[in-house]
């Protein structure tokens, strides 16, 4: 999945709302936004849009200058980026798969290296990892210290971005895995009913294991 991004909204003469980043940073993947439609996506899928999204919406971060003409943007860009944070532990933290996990843990333990910079502007680390904004002080701080955590150079910015990408790329692989697993339950039930010998789904020794049988033909 190509990252493909413009920053042009990004100006000076509008000033933009949160459920507006959240549309940008989820293009492609609407319907992962809302808690309702998240339900019709599978673990890895969720995982790999919310990934995709995170990573968007930290390039977003980057592309602002940290000023007071782009301060309205800047907080809106950042509460929609934490919403996006929230979703990706909460669909990281859900897989079962180990290199899930650990990406996981290690995202919740970068935000708590940086939980007192988060709550100089508002932003609480929960017990659970997730982000919560307190709407007083986020509203009120130095726009200064936003370009400390979220600008392009921000240490914070980068790791997390690194994070994103590989529960991204980890997810892209257990989507496929998860796809050829249920074609192959799917081969056995229609050669179950068809009286067909299911050892012959499997591929025979010395052929790569796709997990799909050679004599079974899928079109993905």
């Amino acid at each position: 999945m190509a990252t493909v991004f413009s920053t042009a909204y990004a100006g000076t003469g509008e000033s933009l709302s949160s459920s507006y980043y959240m549309r940008r940073f989820y293009t492609g993947n609407t319907n992962a936004r809302t808690a309702a439609s998240r339900k019709q996506y599978s673990s890895s899928m969720l995982s790999q849009a919310d990934a995709h999204a995170l990573r968007r919406a930290i390039k977003s971060l980057g592309s602002f200058s940290y000023d007071s003409d782009h301060s309205t943007n800047i907080r809106n860009s950042v509460s929609a980026f934490i919403d996006t944070y929230n979703n990706l532990l909460s669909s990281a933290g859900s897989s079962d798969d180990r290199r899930m996990q650990q990406t996981y843990k290690s995202i919740k333990k970068l935000s708590s290296e940086y939980e007192k910079d988060l709550d100089k502007i508002g932003i609480t680390v929960k017990s659970n990892g997730t982000l919560e904004k307190r709407d007083d002080l986020f509203a009120n701080a130095d726009i200064s210290k936003f370009e400390k955590l979220f600008s392009g150079d921000s240490d914070y910015m980068q790791r997390i971005s690194s994070y994103a990408k590989r529960v991204e790329k980890r997810s892209e692989i257990l989507d496929i895995e998860e796809k050829r697993a249920a074609l192959l339950k799917q081969a056995e039930q229609n050669a179950a009913v068809s009286g067909i010998d299911t050892a012959s789904l499997v591929p025979s020794t010395g052929e790569p294991n796709t997990g799909i049988g050679n004599n079974v033909n899928v079109v993905l």
